[in-house]
C-alpha cells in the first residue's frame, strides 16, 4: 500500500535560521518554537500571521519546555546552557551551565521535575522551586556514552523513560531512582527519537540509518522497516493512537497507520511542503505541527 500525498494546511515563518524546537503554549491552541537564530515565537494555529516574539537568547536554541501554571519557560540552548524565561516580565531569570554540548530534549517526570538529554552524553534532572529568581536546581547527572543524547520519553504510567542514544542504544530507565532497567541496541548508527503508544505497551524508536522499530516491553524487537532516506529525526503517536508521524532528514511527514504500520500518507515533493530536514513535531488535538531546516513551520490537519 502506498501513502497519498498531502499539503499543509497553514504555514508560519519568520524564523531566520532552522527551527529545531517545538512545544505546547499555555492554552491548547497555541505553541512555541525556536531555532538557529535564538528567538523564542509564541503562534496561534488559527492565526499564522501573527507570532509574536517571545525572547532572544542570543544563541541556537535546540528544545523547549513550558510549566505553563507557573508561566516559565525552560530554553535548552546548542552550547548547553539551560536557560529559564519568566514569561509574565519576558525576562531570563536563571541560566545554568547544565551541559557541555546542546541539550536536544526537555522531558517533564512530573509536576515539578523534568529530565535533560545532553549532547555531552549525561542526563540531567532538575526540580522546579517556588522561589520566582532561582526557580531551578540540579537533582542528578548520569553519564549514559559517550555519544549524544537525542531523545527523552516518559510512558504513560509514568514508571520509566526511554533514553535515545547516539551510540545506537535505547536506555530504559526506572522512576524516581534513574536505575537502568534494560538496555535496547537498536540502531547501527544512533538511536535519535522515542515514542511511547498512547494506548499500547509498544515503543516505537527512530534511528539514523532511516529505520524504525517496534519494541515491545521485555526489549524484544517486533518489527522494522525503512521508514525514510537519511535519518528520522522526531516520531510521534496522535492523542488517540490513531497515527504514527515520522520525519526525518530527507524532508518528508509520513502517517503511519498506528496499529497496522501501514503507510497512510505523505507530504508532498513541491515547494507548498517542506523543501529540507524536518526536524520536530508535535500534535495539537487532531492537527500536526512540523518545523524543518528551511525555516518554516507547517500545520497539518489529519481528518
Amino acid at each position: 500500500m502506498s501513502a497519498s500525498p498531502f499539503q499543509p494546511t497553514a504555514t508560519f515563518q519568520g524564523h531566520k535560521a532552522a527551527v529545531y524546537a517545538l512545544c505546547a503554549g499555555a492554552t491548547p491552541e497555541t505553541f512555541l518554537t525556536a531555532g538557529g537564530d535564538g528567538i523564542v515565537v509564541q503562534w496561534h494555529v488559527d492565526r499564522p500571521d501573527q507570532g509574536e516574539a517571545i525572547v532572544n537568547v542570543g544563541e541556537a536554541v535546540f528544545s523547549l519546555h513550558l510549566f505553563s501554571e507557573q508561566d516559565l519557560l525552560l530554553i535548552g540552548t546548542g552550547t548547553g546552557r539551560l536557560l529559564v524565561i519568566d514569561l509574565r516580565t519576558k525576562l531570563e531569570v536563571q541560566a545554568i551551565e547544565a551541559h557541555t554540548k546542546g541539550i536536544f530534549r526537555i522531558c517533564p517526570l512530573d509536576a515539578k521535575t523534568v529530565a535533560c538529554a545532553g549532547g555531552d552524553g549525561a542526563l540531567t534532572t532538575w526540580n522546579l522551586s517556588v522561589d520566582r529568581t532561582k526557580p531551578l536546581a540540579q537533582l542528578r547527572r548520569i553519564p549514559l556514552c559517550e555519544e549524544k543524547l537525542r531523545d527523552i520519553v516518559r510512558s504513560a504510567e509514568g514508571e520509566r523513560i526511554i533514553v535515545a542514544c547516539g551510540d545506537g542504544s535505547l536506555r530504559e530507565l526506572d522512576l524516581p531512582d534513574l536505575n537502568e532497567r534494560q538496555r535496547f541496541e537498536g540502531h547501527a548508527k544512533g538511536a535519535n527519537c522515542a515514542a511511547f503508544h498512547s494506548t499500547k505497551p509498544v515503543l516505537i524508536s527512530g534511528g539514523k540509518d532511516g529505520m524504525v522499530k517496534v519494541w515491545r516491553a521485555d526489549g524484544g524487537c517486533m518489527l522494522e522497516f525503512a521508514a525514510h532516506k537519511g535519518s528520522v529525526y522526531a516520531t510521534s503517536f496522535d492523542p488517540t493512537g490513531s497515527y504514527l508521524a515520522t520525519v526525518g532528514r530527507d524532508s518528508l511527514l509520513k502517517l503511519w497507520d498506528a496499529n497496522t504500520l501501514e503507510p497512510v500518507q505523505r507530504s508532498a515533493r513541491e515547494k507548498s511542503a517542506h523543501t529540507h530536514s524536518i526536524n520536530a513535531v508535535l500534535w495539537l488535538g487532531n492537527t500536526l505541527i512540523t518545523a524543518s531546516d528551511d525555516r518554516t513551520i507547517h500545520a497539518w490537519t489529519i481528518r
